[in-house]
This record gives structure tokens, C-alpha cells and sequence, in this order.
């Protein structure tokens, strides 16, 4: 009874957001997606159009159920619709734009997230590449000119064509740049003429395409630069991407939303430009890539061990770097279990650590770490299937579960 009572309301919902999507107006769409940093630029292109009347943001849930669910909420007043969308399998971009009618599309980057559902990065490129596809011949495709498949898309729409990036011809171009936490990421930015410092709250190189796709955006809804950069000033990194948390004299950097390894070496970029009396680089699970984990593991250790003093590895995967442990007894540990971490982390971590926690959600929530030192953490679990973040489940402070469906040490 119960399913059949969800069933109508699921199909309900759906009738109901696919009626108000035909009736409603809006002056622009603007889709946004690719392999990394979809939400974060969503929220960033939603604050350069602050000043804009009736913005409305959607981001997060970026598959078709989602943005159907965004629709649904979707106020009356809503004049500029920003929704992030997801291409994580082949049919899923063809079915969300195809609901969505964006005007404006945005497409960040490609890399290997997903890659099991695809057979090759240029194959990702193709599902990415439907959002621009769709664009009508008054609209704008939004392209990074740094990366080559985005960049070839221009030739995939008949839409005008806005570019963002450090090359040379890029229409929002990126200038110079600074950062090394504890300075945060500073842009200078040129569009033509105009040229724009822009200050962020974000913390290493990597957010710049992020930042550069949401000016280039509002550059095409006609917001000045130099506004544009002023909404982005205010904007705080996503939870738990690359947020930063201070307690007890100690300053943790937290990307534990997902790892996929091609994201890897940007985040041991974050550590090593920091400036710090010792860095300390905590590893989970390491995801989307393809042959032997173990090579991968040990290249992303040596990667890390380069610019961190302590490195350290930790799931049912750490073991997977023991073959370096000799060369750095001191500096390189590996952990089974979440109760053995913690424990070593506790005698370990002192005041003027920057430590900084890599790791894949669901996998290994190791955004316990932080958390712990808010409010002590009860919950020890080293497997836990649960799809979403720590800080929104009721055992985390709570009593100790009186059974176990997963393995607690």
C-alpha cells in the first residue's frame, strides 16, 4: 500500500513539473555541467547575478528527478533560472536539457568522473557536449578554451559562442593569479578592455575555472564584470569542497565529497602551496580510473609525500601503499579501520597542523575528523553505506547503534 501511495506521488510530481515548465516564462536558463565543479560554479554564477531580479538556484540534485524537483519549487517571481546538471550517464543530459530548454549553457571541464558509464573521456564529451547541442541560435554556449574537448564543442551549437580561460583568445581571460592558503584564490580577469581584480573565499588553483565560467555567464546576461566579481567575493566554498575548519590551533581542508584520481594532484597542489609549520595529507578511498588501483594508490602517495611531512592512508584500499612504508617510516601510515585512525590521529595532530582530508563520500566519511573536534563523534563505523554526508545523520552524536549492519572495527 505504502509504495503504491509513493508511486502516485512520485508521478504526480512529475506530471505537475512537466505542466509548469511549459506554462512558466523565464527571461534566461542557464545550464550548467561538467566532470568537476558543477555546483560550485551553479552557486558562483548565481551570487555574479545577485543583482539581478527573481534568480533562481538549483543545484545539488542535478539529475533529471532533481531538476524536476527544482521546477517544483520553483517560485512564481523566478525570472533567471541557474540549474546544475548532470551528464553521469549517456541518456541523462539528453533527458534534463530536454525538460530545462536552457538559453545559456555552461560546460566546465571533462575528466573521468563517471568513467565506468563511458568508454573513454571523449566519450563523456559527447554526453557533456547534448547541453550545447540544445542551445537555440540566440543563445550563448559557455566554453572553457583550456580544455580541448570543451573547447571543440563550439563546433556542436548554433548558438553564439562565449570563451573563458588563460589562452590568449579567450573572452573572459584570466590575467594572473595568486593563492597558497592561508590566502585565498585572487583573480585578475580581462573581458575586452575591462580588467577586474576578483577576490574569492576559495582555497587553491583549481576553483579558477569555476569562478572564470560563472563571469563569463553574467557576461552574457549583460552583468558588468566588475559587479559579477563582486556577488563571487562573497561566495563560501560548498561543504565539504575544500572548506576550511579551524580548532585547537589546527586548520583542516576538507575535500571529502568524492576523489576521483584525476582530482588528486590538485588537492596535493592545495597542500603544497600552503604555508604552514606541517602539512598533513589524509587519504580515503581514491575513485573513477581504470587497471591496477595499486599503481595508482602509490603514485598518488609519492605525489602527496612530496609536499605533506605525514601522510596517511586509511580503508579497506590503504594497504595498497605498504610497499612504501619502508622508504618512509616515519612519515607514511595506513589504517584499516576508522576507530585505529582516529586513535592515531589523536596522539598525532598537534596545533600549526594544516591537515588536509581527501576522500570519496559514502565510501569512508571522513568528514568525522572535522566534526569530532565541534562535538565529540560517537559513531566508529568503518563501512557505512549511507548516501549522504555526516553531519546529517542522527548517529553521529548520538548513542552507539545497538546492533551493527556494517563492520564497526
Amino acid at each position: 500500500m505504502r509504495s503504491s501511495i509513493r508511486a502516485v506521488r512520485k508521478g504526480w510530481k512529475k506530471i505537475y513539473a512537466e505542466w509548469r515548465r511549459k506554462r512558466i516564462h523565464l527571461d534566461s536558463i542557464i545550464a550548467v555541467t561538467g566532470s568537476c565543479g558543477k555546483s560550485t560554479t551553479t552557486k558562483l554564477t548565481a551570487a555574479a547575478l545577485a543583482e539581478k531580479p527573481g534568480v533562481y538556484l538549483g543545484y545539488g540534485k542535478n539529475t533529471p528527478k532533481g531538476i524536476r524537483g527544482a521546477m517544483f519549487r520553483m517560485p512564481a517571481s523566478a525570472k533567471i533560472w541557474v540549474q546544475e546538471v548532470s551528464g553521469h550517464k549517456h541518456d541523462a543530459m539528453e533527458t534534463s536539457v530536454r525538460f530545462i530548454r536552457p538559453t545559456i549553457g555552461v560546460v566546465t571541464t571533462i575528466g573521468m568522473d563517471h568513467i565506468s558509464n563511458f568508454d573513454s573521456p571523449e566519450d563523456i564529451a559527447v554526453s557533456k557536449g547534448q547541453l550545447v547541442e540544445a542551445l537555440p541560435e540566440n543563445g550563448h554556449a559557455i566554453l572553457n578554451a583550456d580544455d580541448p574537448l570543451v573547447a571543440a564543442m563550439a563546433g556542436r551549437t548554433h548558438a553564439n559562442v562565449i570563451t573563458f580561460g588563460k589562452a590568449p583568445d579567450a573572452d573572459i581571460r584570466l590575467v594572473s593569479s595568486s593563492h597558497g592558503y592561508p590566502e585565498r584564490l585572487n583573480l585578475r580577469v580581462c573581458a575586452g578592455e575591462e580588467v577586474v581584480d576578483v577576490p574569492t573565499r576559495f582555497v587553491g588553483e583549481r576553483w579558477t575555472t569555476s569562478v572564470l565560467a560563472a563571469l563569463a555567464a553574467a557576461h552574457a546576461v549583460g552583468v558588468p564584470l566588475k559587479q559579477a566579481a563582486a556577488g563571487i567575493e562573497t561566495v563560501e566554498p560548498l561543504r565539504f569542497k575544500d572548506d576550511v575548519y579551524t580548532h585547537n590551533g589546527m586548520t583542516f581542508i576538507v575535500d571529502s565529497y568524492k576523489a576521483p584520481l584525476w582530482t588528486v594532484q590538485s588537492s596535493v597542489d592545495i597542500v603544497a602551496a600552503a604555508k604552514a609549520q606541517r602539512k598533513v595529507m589524509i587519504f580515503g578511498t581514491i575513485s573513477d580510473y581504470r587497471g591496477s588501483a595499486r599503481g595508482k594508490y602509490v603514485r598518488s602517495a609519492k605525489s602527496a609525500l612530496e609536499a605533506a611531512q605525514l601522510v596517511i592512508f586509511y580503508g579497506r584500499h590503504s594497504q595498497r601503499v605498504r610497499r612504501l612504508k619502508a622508504d618512509y617510516p616515519d612519515r607514511l601510515f595506513m589504517f584499516e579501520t576508522y576507530k585505529e585512525l582516529t586513535a592515531f590521529l589523536r596522539g598525532a595532530l598537534k596545533a600549526g597542523d594544516l591537515i588536509y582530508i581527501k576522500a570519496s563520500g559514502s565510501a569512508d566519511h571522513l568528514e568525522r575528523i572535522v566534526l569530532d573536534h565541534k562535538k565529540p563523534v560517537i559513531c566508529e563505523l568503518t563501512d557505512c553505506s549511507r548516501p549522504y554526508t555526516c553531519n546529517h545523520c542522527r548517529h553521529l552524536h548520538g548513542k552507539k547503534r545497538w546492533f551493527s549492519r556494517t563492520r564497526q572495527t
